[in-house]
């Protein structure tokens, strides 16, 4: 399938953006990672602002929906969200620019970059920075508008990260399935319309289909910032588009609905955030990865990037 097919299959009315725990003191940091084993943590966001951003010597902070314990170098997405008063808005700009500072130095080190707003639901909106950042290292992230001080980055080595990163070779595990749900139960907690249709396969057989592999984890019943079932209503809906073309593959984070322990296919990635999306290529590298919110016009992006390249 070429970029035009895939981008035909997957229409989005959204414009396609350009290319794209030690450090957390740069002021007004708001820091979305939500994975544990005590699923009833306080969460990065307060009430709800829907007043316009600040834009006073103060202006408004970043809320990160990114965890800064897994950047590595290369081409980082990092999306965030607005705040005033450590409330996080319901609504903002359609688009935003802002400026990359490294932390040492104090020097500029990207100019210019632009973000479009996307919307998870109502109320939940993001702005996806995308950043070629090769040198580990700290930076901030400052918003036309928004504190001076801005939002931290922090690049690690990638011999520091535990979980997959791009331009890795997925690791295969066995996810549970309809026919062996390896003691997970439910299966799947999508709230409406049942369990949806990615359990047919584990991750193991989907990775030797030959086919592009989309693997989400994530819990629509028990995700702590609401975006496990939207991200999977998104991938379904594209699903339904893309067909066979593509095999896409669910696993749940925890083991029971008590939502207290973590399931064996979010203990093997060490992963400590949800939900996140791995796309992988024919040849099992992951090509990209999603974490904590996406839209359906930002996946609908990433798919065509995967289908064009696989």
């Amino acid at each position: 399938m070429n970029a035009h097919e895939c981008k035909e299959l997957l229409s989005s009315d959204a414009a396609r953006v350009p290319n794209r725990r030690e450090f957390l003191a740069l002021s007004g940091v708001l820091l979305l990672v939500g994975c544990s084993n005590d699923p009833k943590g306080p969460t990065a966001s307060g009430a709800v602002d829907t007043s316009p951003p600040k834009t006073s010597a103060n202006g408004f902070t970043i809320a990160q929906r990114f965890s800064q314990e897994v950047l590595v170098p290369g081409l980082v997405r990092l999306p965030i969200s607005l705040a005033t008063n450590q409330a996080v808005l319901s609504d903002g700009p359609d688009a935003l620019r802002a400026t990359i500072y490294d932390t040492v130095s104090g020097q500029p080190v990207l100019k210019g970059l632009r973000a479009q707003k996307r919307r998870v639901s109502a109320g939940y909106v993001y702005w996806d920075f995308h950043a070629q950042l090769d040198n580990p290292g700290t930076y901030a992230l400052v918003v036309d508008g928004g504190t001076p001080d801005g939002g931290a980055i922090q690049i690690n080595k990638p011999s520091l990260v535990t979980i997959p990163v791009p331009g890795q070779a997925l690791p295969p595990f066995d996810t549970p399935t309809t026919d062996n749900n390896r003691g997970v139960d439910p299966l799947c907690t999508r709230i409406v319309g049942g369990p949806c249709p990615f359990h047919a396969l584990t991750l193991t057989q989907a990775l030797q289909t030959g086919k592009p592999v989309a693997y989400l984890i994530g819990t629509p019943a028990h995700c702590q910032f609401g975006t496990c079932g939207p991200g999977l209503e998104f991938l379904m809906a594209a699903a339904t588009k893309l067909g066979d073309q593509i095999t896409i593959v669910h696993a749940e984070v925890y083991v029971d609905d008590s939502a207290t322990v973590t399931t064996p296919a979010v203990n093997e990635y060490n992963l400590t955030f949800e939900p996140t999306l791995y796309l992988v290529n024919r040849a099992g590298i992951i090509a990209n990865r999603l974490d904590a919110a996406w839209d359906q016009s930002e996946l609908n992006e990433a798919l065509v990037e995967l289908m064009s390249a696989s």
